[in-house]
């Protein structure tokens, strides 16, 4: 991999290339050389051409040595490949035809073993910020887009390999990934355009209707924060329309997913949050509160209430549309839940209540002790019957 030195242009700029075929002199020294760029193949002598220091001299690839350096045993070299790899990033990202889908995903496999071996949380907290900015580091969205898709990919392929002391940093790693991918759209003034770069990105994995595309512990947990991180970074600037395009997804979910237990994550965490944001003011004011018109966001789910949709996935939606008609006759969403399922919100509770409640536990603490000293007894009087036979 190599350089090519154009005059008039900073480094930065210079085109990333690699050398296909070189010609040795009469003294068998190479002065003149074939490097093929994204603008195709050219012949330039040895002096135009830099060499990438990131190539091992054993003509490794350069995604098997950064592989290679974020894996190793010792922190010293895994921390300067970590800054290497972001310089790296931003010189690569100029030439298509030497970074892709495949070289991302070797890439991410070494971060995920780099981000293995921190062990401390306020390390942590740290290296999981440094590589989510690395989203930021090309100087093409299709790269940065890309970069996330790849992340995705990595952490539905390594989900059930990791042990329990471990997920709640790979949590917020994910976390974190996301909520950069949601500035990155804002950097790019919410362009429809970029949005469905960022919702292309996930829906191959997190975002997508089959059961097999990743594990439901890492789409539950997208699901569950999505719109928090959403709300985050825009609340400010998500009009009710943009808003529309990043629930699409979502929507498309509900119309064609088999799975019962993820349609309820998206009606609890998606549509649910959007309209118990503002349920308690006095205590959860501080939060950012995302637009929305009620009326256009029924629509939008009668849009994929379509005559070949699964009943099930059928009644989901009508259940979201109906609690989206309460909302606008001002009935809290999460009050009726609770009047439902606990007790009455609107009656207090009084010594009775509390009595009663008493008295009630009592009388199950005295079944269940009932209960056991009649199996005692039923398991000595069988083990004296055994022995007398």
């Amino acid at each position: 991999m190599v350089l090519v030195k154009e005059d008039n242009l900073p480094p930065l700029q210079w085109s990333l290339g690699r050398v296909v075929q070189v010609f040795p002199g009469d003294d068998g020294a190479v002065r003149v050389v074939d490097v093929k760029t994204q603008r195709g193949q050219f012949r330039r002598p040895i002096t135009k051409c830099v060499i990438n220091n990131y190539s091992l001299k054993m003509e490794l690839p350069v995604e098997a040595y950064f592989c290679q350096k974020l894996a190793d045993n010792l922190p010293d070299i895994r921390e300067k490949a970590l800054k290497e790899i972001g310089e790296w990033f931003e010189t690569v990202s100029v030439a298509t035809a030497v970074l892709d889908e495949d070289i991302l995903l070797k890439i991410w496999k070494g971060l995920y073993y780099y981000f293995w071996h921190c062990d401390k949380m306020l390390v942590q907290e740290e290296k999981a910020e440094v590589i989510s900015q690395y989203i930021h580091n090309f100087r093409s969205i299709k790269f940065s887009f890309l970069y996330l898709e790849t992340f995705f990919k990595t952490m539905a392929r390594e989900w059930h390999g990791i042990d329990r002391f471990r997920l709640d940093k790979f949590m917020m790693l994910t976390r974190l990934l996301l909520r950069q991918g949601f500035q990155l759209v804002k950097n790019h003034k919410w362009e429809v355009k970029c949005i469905k770069h960022f919702v292309k990105a996930l829906k191959s994995t997190v975002l997508n209707p089959s059961s097999g595309s990743a594990p439901f512990g890492l789409k539950s947990h997208i699901t569950d924060i999505y719109m928090e991180e959403l709300a985050n970074v825009g609340a400010d600037e998500v009009t009710p329309k943009i808003l529309q395009q990043f629930l699409l997804p979502y929507c498309r979910i509900l119309y064609c997913t088999e799975d019962d237990i993820f349609m309820t994550h998206i009606k609890k965490d998606i549509f649910h949050y959007l309209l118990n944001q503002d349920a308690e003011e006095e205590e959860f004011g501080e939060f950012p509160v995302l637009q929305f018109k009620p009326i256009a966001l029924q629509n939008l789910l009668i849009k994929f209430a379509k005559p070949d949709i699964r009943r099930r996935n059928l009644k989901v939606i009508h259940g979201i549309v109906k609690g989206i008609e309460n909302y606008k006759k001002g009935i809290n969403v999460l009050e009726e839940t609770l009047k439902r399922h606990l007790f009455d919100t609107t009656k207090p509770l009084g010594e009775e209540d509390f009595e009663k409640a008493h008295q009630d536990l009592i009388e199950e603490v005295k079944k269940k002790r009932k209960l056991k000293k009649a199996h005692f007894k039923k398991k000595k009087a069988k083990k004296s019957s055994t022995v007398e036979e």
